[in-house]
């Protein structure tokens, strides 16, 4: 059993790197609700089920409101999610994911009432899925279905199919990725949804109210809380009464590339948490998270299918390690012990360098234990959180001495050359 100490259930999946580096994501969602940090005990002793073990339940709970006046303290409202309890803590709270995908936090002191609507849970087909996402977005809105994605978005058909089919061959390129390495890889249990607004202003008003601001100057980002990608268009051509096609679009794109790399940034870490190798809300550490979505984001805009720049030498990450190693050593222990770095706009473009080259060096030369190091990670259950001692403690399990690490990826690195 663990308590959650001090830290938001919103889990803090990458940061804003826009004031940092060429336009990248966000810190995804930091709400914060400081009972949650304290009562929330996690896993009282339920098991963490299969959705095919859950019944469907509707959860009734009581909302802070707004103030009527500043002396007034806000009113208490009641609202209510339908879906499946993921943890049930020893004091009464939840976390409940709806049919959406999105996962809800609840504390005791928001006083839930759990009745059963349905004996067992199941998520919103690609047609209801559609259907809520375009009474939540409202007119101007379309939905571009793929395979494997439900893309939404008021930038035009052209738009929506072009991001269709960039987030379906990056898709491909994961999952043949991972499959020679981890077998069972899982499949979500329904489409990926994607966000693209036409413009930033209208990202911006969004994130306000998805991400409570905290995205800040980021061109898109993943929200653990909805399971949502959500980006805008960067060409600023596409958008309502402007019907660009999809082709049109990718040349655009193909004099843009980095700002191709956001989004396929904020897609690696949907991939991830939707396919296994993540679990939302477990304690993801930011190195981790951040050099996997660094890894692919090399941008392949030419080949029909597939991915073929995963793992490709990225020359703006080769740049910024190379100009972190020429002022000082590397600090693998204390990137590896908390995501404090990743947080601090001071320490947070070293931070994000030195995860890439670690990244790079332990798929590139590690491959076995990085993939039982990435199996355990996916092991990790909801809400609970390591101390930075044990997370030093599992890197060095599977990789040995930090400062061996240091040493053999500073020699490697050396020797790489755009």
């Amino acid at each position: 059993m663990a308590l959650c100490h001090g830290r938001s259930l919103i889990q803090d999946l990458s940061m804003p790197w826009s004031q940092y580096q060429f336009g990248h994501t966000l810190r995804v969602l930091r709400e914060i609700v400081a009972c949650l940090c304290v009562l929330f005990l996690c896993l009282g002793g339920r098991p963490f089920l299969h959705a095919a073990d859950e019944p469907l339940v509707r959860v009734t709970y009581q909302s802070p409101g707004q103030p009527t006046s500043p002396d007034t303290p806000p009113l208490h409202e009641e609202k209510a999610v339908e879906g499946r309890i993921r943890v049930q803590a020893v004091d009464g709270g939840l976390l409940v994911e709806d049919r959406q995908g999105g996962l809800w936090p609840i504390t005791a002191g928001q006083s839930p009432v759990t009745e059963t609507i349905a004996p067992q849970y199941t998520p919103l087909s690609a047609e209801e899925l559609n259907a809520a996402l375009k009474a939540e977005l409202g007119e101007g809105f379309e939905v571009f279905p793929t395979t494997h994605y439900l893309v939404c978005t008021n930038a035009g058909r052209g738009y929506g199919e072009w991001c269709g089919r960039l987030f379906e061959r990056l898709h491909a390129g994961f999952q043949r990725f991972w499959k020679r390495r981890i077998p069972n890889l899982e499949v979500p249990a329904q489409p990926l949804v994607a966000i693209a607004f036409a413009t930033q202003k209208e990202f911006q008003a969004f994130q306000l109210a998805d991400a409570g601001g905290q995205v800040g100057a980021a061109q898109g980002y993943f929200s653990a809380r909805t399971n949502r990608m959500v980006l805008f268009n960067q060409s600023g051509e596409a958008g309502p009464g402007r019907a660009l096609t999809a082709a049109q679009i990718q040349k655009q794109a193909l004099r843009n590339p980095m700002a191709i790399a956001t989004v396929i940034h904020e897609a690696v870490h949907q991939l991830s948490f939707n396919m296994g190798l993540q679990t939302r809300y477990a304690d993801n550490p930011a190195w981790f998270s951040e050099g996997l979505a660094m890894y692919f984001e090399t941008p392949d805009l030419e080949a029909q299918s597939g991915w073929r720049t995963i793992g490709k030498l990225n020359t703006s990450r080769l740049g910024q390690y190379r100009k972190l190693a020429s002022v000082r050593p590397l600090e693998i222990r204390s990137l590896i012990a908390t995501d404090d770095r990743f947080r601090d706009p001071a320490s947070a473009v070293d931070a994000y360098a030195e995860a890439w080259a670690l990244h790079y060096y332990l798929l590139e030369t590690q491959k076995e234990k990085y993939d039982n190091y990435l199996k355990n990670l996916g092991k990790k259950q909801p809400l609970q959180w390591n101390t930075p001692d044990q997370r030093v403690a599992d890197f060095e399990a599977a990789f040995g001495a930090t400062s061996d690490v240091e040493l053999a990826l500073t020699k490697y690195m050396a020797r790489r050359s755009p």
